[in-house]
Order: C-alpha cells, then structure tokens, then sequence
C-alpha cells in the first residue's frame, strides 16, 4: 500500500508553456508599442518583429537624448560651481589647484566615436592583411615561375 501513487505524490508537469500562454503574455507589451489588438492577433509575423525593433531603436534614442541632457546639466552645473569661490574655499583647496576635468561629451557618444575607431582599426588591419596575403602570393608565382624558366634554361643548355 505504501508503494502506491497517489495524487499528492504524482510527479509536476515539466512540459514548456503552450504557445497560447506565451501570445497571452506578450499580448500587453506590444500593445505597449503602440500595436492595435487586430495587428497583433490577426497581423504577420514581421509585423510584430517590426514593432519590437522601432521599439528598440526608440529606446535607444531616448536613453541617447536623456544622456545627452545629463550631461549638458553637468557642463551647467560644473560651470556655476567653477564660477564659485566657495567651492574653492570649502574644499580646503588652494585655488591654484586643477579640478578634476568634466567629460568633453556624453559617456554614450563618447563610446560610440571609441566603437567607430576601433571598427575602422580593425578594417584598415583587414585590408593590410589583405594586401600583405596578395603580395605573398604575387612573389610566390614570380619565384615558381622564374624557377621553371631556370630550370628549362638550364635543361636546354645540357642539350645542346
């Protein structure tokens, strides 16, 4: 009797979630993106990868403007607290001294120009590889090519 199953001790179910569910769950966050309920239930399927990527670049747009408008705040403020003595005065700090500098632009443009320059590195070591593997094998054709001459110059002089 102790070996039978009952309903408490029946192993859970550890197949994935219907489809059905995941639709239903993903159903307010693309009506989030501004997608109509008819769009998303009766719409393509590109449709909805549409929405989710102008959503994205949307986001990234914004995070780039607020970051963007954090950092002219800073100039502003970095700007007042240089025009003020007491900053000077209530840090102990003789006025001579330099300030630690203020970025020169915002963080993420800033990354952004750093990730340009490195993917233009990279292109010019591409393309000087490139370079170099199509000199090596322009000399290694002469070399074969002058040898085989050399060799059939030296194949005729021993006949005659």
């Amino acid at each position: 009797m102790g070996d039978r199953l009952t309903e408490e001790s029946k192993p859970k179910q550890t197949s994935p979630t219907p489809y059905g569910d995941i639709f239903d769950e993903l159903f307010p966050h693309y009506i989030l993106m501004g997608m109509t309920p008819e769009q998303y239930w009766d719409g393509e399927g590109f449709l909805k990868r549409a929405y989710m990527k102008a959503y994205q670049m949307r986001m990234e747009n914004e995070q780039k403007v607020a970051d963007r408008n954090y950092w002219l705040m800073g100039q502003y403020i970095m700007y007042v607290l240089n025009a003020t003595p007491l900053l000077v005065a209530g840090l102990n700090v003789k006025p001579s001294t330099k300030l630690p500098e203020y970025p020169d632009r915002p963080l993420l443009e800033k990354a952004e120009v750093q990730k340009n320059e490195e993917a233009k590195r990279k292109q010019e070591e591409d393309q000087t590889r490139l370079m170099m593997a199509m000199f090596q094998a322009g000399i290694a054709k002469f070399n074969k090519r002058f040898e085989k001459e050399h060799k059939q110059s030296a194949e005729s002089g021993q006949q005659e």
